[in-house]
């Protein structure tokens, strides 16, 4: 069990939390301002992919940083993860309750 838990730890680079904590939150806060759109959680975990995948290309020529697939798919599954959590949380495209209006 000591050697598989190394494994996996060792295969968890050092910034990947940030990573997933950073792109699920960029994803839940998007969640609501999707909303009037059909299918918005899935318009917020596009943008918060395509934002990470953006700064992945754009560290690509940077000699001192790189581009990491790794990276993206971290970020990408955090966006899911977060948009799941705002949707679950009630606040996806069903919740009206923010917005109520009365007349």
């Amino acid at each position: 069990l000591g050697a598989l838990l190394d494994a996996l730890l060792a295969g968890i680079g050092l910034t990947d939390p940030f990573h997933l904590v950073g792109y699920a939150v960029l994803a839940a806060l998007l969640v609501p301002v999707t909303r009037e759109f059909r299918f918005g959680p899935l318009l917020a975990v596009a943008v918060a992919v395509a934002f990470g995948f953006g700064i992945e290309l754009v560290q690509a020529p940077i000699p001192w940083r790189s581009f990491a697939w790794g990276d993206a798919a971290v970020n990408a599954g955090g966006a899911v993860i977060g948009a799941g959590i705002a949707v679950v949380r009630g606040r996806g495209p069903t919740s009206t309750s923010d917005h109520e209006v009365e007349h």
